[in-house]
């Protein structure tokens, strides 16, 4: 075989091989994540410095900008209290280029009783719990304060179970039976079951999207219907993660081969904390900015 044509075909192959590598190890699509933002016109109180969350949400919107991600989650707890945050926060968010998919947080409702309502158009949510879906992944997020006693209005149905239900993991010394804690009401939870049988029978893999945590067991700040929960999400092998915020403390813990993380709250420190997530067909990348930390979520870890 003549050189030149030996050195043109190799050429060849490593081009083919090239361009396959890139298909393999570009994501699917990016979405930047934060939660807790927090942000009250207060001053620090303990680790957590109120006003700062202006700063770094700013250079998180930035961010998530200069890197064209395809849309942004932010976990609940926009707000620390008052109405009014809501609107300074929302003109900072204003120059974001991208979708903004926004979870319900307990502090979101520290409003007064006629503002509760309001809260979800303030976020501009339809609905608060929903669902969509990108390229074969299906996002659910959960309303954890459907089950609560701030986030009814305190003559509603749903506050009475939910005082009910407080008082009853109160008698049997549940750790999460914490004012701050809430649930999944009944409705939300068929719902939530139906969802997963629509992503399973499309074959979508699911990531959860909530604000409590489900894990670790026996924790102050888990969801009060935590073990249910979390036993439905186990009987769906398409579920890869559940996401979320409320301890303000990165971790990552695997159950029956579902990861449990817990993103850095922004209003913590005067670092910052977010990430920008990169989906791939099996695996998913999650890039820590600042004091947020690397991981990478496979289905096979955990078992």
């Amino acid at each position: 075989m003549p050189k030149p044509f030996l050195w043109l075909l190799l050429f060849g192959l490593s081009l083919t091989a090239n361009r396959a590598f890139s298909q393999t190890t570009s994501p699917l699509f990016t979405f930047g994540l934060m939660t807790d933002v927090q942000y009250c016109d207060c001053e620090n109180a303990g680790t957590r410095h109120y006003r700062s969350s202006l700063r770094k949400l700013t250079e998180a919107v930035q961010t998530f900008n200069q890197q064209n991600v395809d849309f942004v989650v932010h976990l609940g707890d926009f707000i620390d209290h008052d109405v009014s945050s809501f609107d300074t926060l929302n003109a900072l968010i204003k120059p974001l280029k991208s979708p903004l998919y926004q979870v319900l947080g307990n502090h979101d409702f520290s409003v007064k009783q006629e503002e509760i309502k309001k809260v979800p158009d303030i976020l501009r949510l339809k609905n608060r719990y929903y669902t969509f879906a990108r390229k074969q992944w299906r996002f659910i997020v959960l309303d954890g304060n459907d089950l609560s006693v701030y986030g009814q209005v305190n003559n509603s149905k749903s506050h009475q179970a939910a005082t009910q239900k407080l008082v009853d993991l109160k008698a049997r010394n549940a750790p999460n039976a914490q004012v701050w804690n809430g649930g999944l009401g009944e409705k939300q939870t068929r719902w939530l079951k139906k969802e997963l049988d629509l992503a399973a029978k499309r074959n979508e893999k699911v990531l959860i999207l909530c604000h409590f945590p489900l894990v670790p067991e026996k924790d102050q700040h888990t969801l009060w219907n935590d073990q249910e929960i979390r036993t439905l999400l186990e009987n769906y092998p398409n579920v890869l993660a559940y996401l979320n915020g409320h301890v303000h403390v990165s971790s990552h813990l695997t159950h029956k081969g579902i990861h449990y993380v817990t993103f850095r709250g922004m209003v913590e420190q005067e670092d910052n904390g977010f990430a920008i997530v990169e989906i791939y067909p099996d695996y998913v990348k999650i890039n820590g900015y600042a004091a947020e930390t690397n991981r990478i979520l496979k289905k096979d870890a955990g078992k």
